[in-house]
């Protein structure tokens, strides 16, 4: 009987591995339903990200404006002094 006793060995190893592998296989298997029902769904930092971007195209236009009459005043300006500049003393 002794030539059977490895032989068990080596079926009991088998019949652990298969176990292992069947509960990596039920591990994997919930990942992947996981990830699939996390792949329709919208990231949730993108609803805060999409609201600072709006915030900050708000800042931009406003600082643009401001941009514009400063501009605008710098020209009124110059033009006054150029014209006062021409004036016969």
């Amino acid at each position: 009987m002794a030539p059977s006793q490895p032989a068990a060995d080596v079926v009991q190893k088998l019949l652990g591995e298969l176990r292992l592998l069947k509960v990596e296989n039920q591990k994997l298997r919930a990942e992947v339903e996981e990830l699939r029902a996390r792949v329709g769904k919208p990231d949730p930092r993108l609803q805060s990200q999409e609201a600072q971007i709006q915030r900050l195209r708000g800042d931009l236009a406003a600082a643009r404006d401001q941009r514009d009459v400063v501009t605008d005043g710098i020209r009124q300006a110059i033009d006054r002094l150029t014209a006062a500049l021409a004036e016969p003393k």
